[in-house]
């Protein structure tokens, strides 16, 4: 894992957004990826990884440990969402938002674990909190209360940017694969 945080500015977006609901470390993402995936490939979407990028994020949040990490075999929900051009056509039970753009910090992610993408997180909040230049978007209450370990609120709480999605991965366990997966945690930040 990099500890160089870089800040970047994301366009407003146009996604198709597919969510899902699990019940263990791993189940949402695993649903919502393969719905998002077999739709993505049947619109011929995964060829270009730039021009249709994969952002992710918890939503509801997994209830979080005192150390942190997420509570096992606690409810919670995964949503991925896949940039599209401006001009795509609305389609019948297909989720479209559009997403405002804004300023991030972002340190990126080799998951060797999951607990790796929580440490990734914890790394990059650290750093906002302790900048001199960069502080929390207003709308940001949801990371802010959780990693000062009080009640999760909701609020813009962040992206993880899935730079190399990997079409078959095993089943539950998608960072035990050859190639690693690699994503960029995006937090919304404000100069101070």
């Amino acid at each position: 894992m990099s500890d160089f945080v870089k800040i970047v500015s994301l366009p407003p977006m146009k996604v198709v957004s597919f969510h899902s609901m699990g019940e263990f470390l791993g189940d949402p993402e695993e649903k919502a990826s393969t719905k998002m995936m077999a739709w993505a490939k049947s619109k011929g979407l995964l060829s270009n990884p730039r021009e249709h990028q994969v952002f992710g994020f918890n939503n509801p949040d997994p209830p979080i440990s005192e150390e942190g990490i997420p509570e096992p075999n606690k409810r919670y929900g995964y949503e991925y969402w896949i940039t599209v051009e401006d001009d795509f056509k609305t389609e019948e039970n297909i989720d479209v938002k559009t997403v405002d753009g804004g300023s991030y910090a972002v340190l990126t992610c080799r998951v060797e674990s999951p607990v790796d993408i929580g440490k990734t997180w914890g790394k990059l909040i650290k750093w906002i909190q302790e900048s001199e230049k960069y502080d929390f978007h207003p709308n940001c209450r949801g990371l802010k209360s959780r990693h000062s370990k009080s009640h999760f609120e909701y609020g813009i709480t962040g992206l993880e940017h899935h730079l190399n999605l990997l079409e078959s991965p095993p089943k539950g366990k998608p960072w035990k694969t050859p190639e690693k997966l690699v994503m960029d945690i995006y937090v919304p930040v404000i100069e101070k």
